[in-house]
């Protein structure tokens, strides 16, 4: 911040030489960078080609007098501050300086105190607004990085002003602007989300409470986005209480980080199938669906018959090797609908909803015939034992798989590569 105060450009013009000799040194001991010119064409000429923040300027000049300067000027940018040095005190020409755009007077002979202290004041207000403008600045990069994009609802127009970066994260034409309302960014809100989003612009944007919630969009490019709503209702002076003011967050990046850890957390970290606390969870679910809905719920539990001779004989490589297999295997031979996992070890298990117990069966045959039949590592000959049992009322998920296990080790103690239920 100091290096902006020190840094502010003073432009003066004056066309008598002493006078301008001795004051330019005056001013040269209060600003860093100090301009001088002998008239108002000179000094136009500067202003143009170098970076000025304020001027302080003579009014009586030949070429162009300090009006003319001022208004020239300002034409440029209205925000340069401009001081006026004159020796009249005439009011015709003071209500033409202040047309001109002239900020400040000084009556002519100068008096020191008073130069002095109109020179701080203007710098005190170029470094707040340095220090405005860098706060702005800071903001918007900082919303930048964050993805965040406002937009304000009028409640009794219904007229929605939108930030213009919120036109990227929708990937929108600058054009579109004014044309842009809920409803035409409805129909890029997946269908799933889609009554949550009118809902919030058609009625939840009119109560009390804060909205905060997320939906899925997809862009012209057809790139999904996660997108977070979040609004404010707030009393203006000028509006009362008729507008809300609110955001749109890309979270995309942060969605799919949350759901990847999720989805770890969720899954076997070597087969990238469920876990058992999430194939547990999972199968509570379909029992409290099928307890309310009446659909059936199966569970088919089966692990490698002989594994630790596999794993004894072979090594650890070829055994996790047979693994990958097996799990691809049972992946490419179940429905999308049905749940699988990993219990443990070499054991597995299978979960199906809204299939009859013949239909289980007939899995189970067909992941039979399909586990003996496949070519596996180092040309292993592999199979599995199935126990398969169906939904009871009063059964949980641990009773319905304990069951299933049972009907395994009945089906290991028949000879293997078998299922029983």
């Amino acid at each position: 911040m100091v290096v902006v105060r020190n840094s502010l450009t003073l432009l003066y013009v004056e066309d008598d030489k002493d006078t301008r000799e001795s004051l330019s040194e005056v001013l040269c001991s209060l600003v860093a960078n100090v301009y001088v010119a002998k008239d108002g064409a000179e000094a136009f000429e500067i202003y143009k080609t170098q970076h000025v923040d304020f001027v302080i300027s003579d009014f009586q000049m030949p070429n162009m007098n300090g009006n003319e300067l001022c208004s020239a000027i300002k034409e440029i940018n209205g925000d340069t501050h401009f001081v006026l040095l004159t020796a009249y005190n005439d009011t015709t020409l003071l209500t033409n300086a202040i047309n001109a755009g002239v900020d400040r007077f000084l009556l002519k002979p100068i008096n020191a105190k008073q130069l002095f202290s109109v020179v701080d004041e203007i710098k005190n207000k170029l470094f707040q607004k340095f220090q405005l403008d860098l706060a702005c600045t800071y903001l918007h990069d900082a919303e930048k990085i964050a993805n965040l994009f406002y937009w304000d609802y009028n409640l009794e127009t219904k007229v929605m002003n939108f930030q213009t970066e919120a036109l990227e994260l929708f990937d929108l034409e600058q054009d579109m602007k004014d044309k842009l309302d809920y409803k035409l960014l409805s129909s890029m809100v997946i269908d799933e989300d889609k009554s949550k989003f009118l809902y919030i612009f058609e009625r939840k944007i009119f109560e009390k409470d804060v909205i905060d919630e997320v939906i899925i969009i997809k862009n012209k490019k057809h790139e999904q986005k996660y997108l977070r709503i979040a609004t404010s209702k707030w009393k203006s002076s000028v509006y009362g209480d008729m507008y809300v003011v609110g955001m749109f967050q890309d979270i995309s990046r942060y969605e799919e980080q949350r759901l990847a850890i999720l989805k770890y957390s969720q899954s076997d970290p070597v087969l990238h199938v469920d876990n058992k606390k999430t194939i547990t969870l999972k199968l509570d679910n379909l029992i409290k669906s099928s307890i309310r809905y009446g659909h059936p719920v199966a569970a088919l539990f089966f692990d490698i018959d002989d594994f630790k001779s596999i794993n004894d004989n072979n090594g650890h490589l070829v055994a996790d090797d047979i693994l990958v297999e097996l799990v691809e295997l049972i992946k490419t031979n179940i429905r999308q609908s049905d749940n699988f996992g990993r219990w443990g070890g070499d054991e597995f298990i299978i979960i199906t909803a809204h299939s009859s117990p013949d239909e289980d069966i007939k899995l189970a045959q067909k992941i039979l015939k399909k586990v003996k039949e496949n070519q596996w590592s180092n040309n292993i000959n592999l199979t599995v034992s199935i126990g398969i049992s169906f939904y009871e009322v009063g059964d949980d998920a641990l009773s319905l798989i304990n069951r299933a296990d049972f009907e395994m080790l009945e089906a290991k103690k028949d000879g293997k590569n078998s299922y029983k239920y």
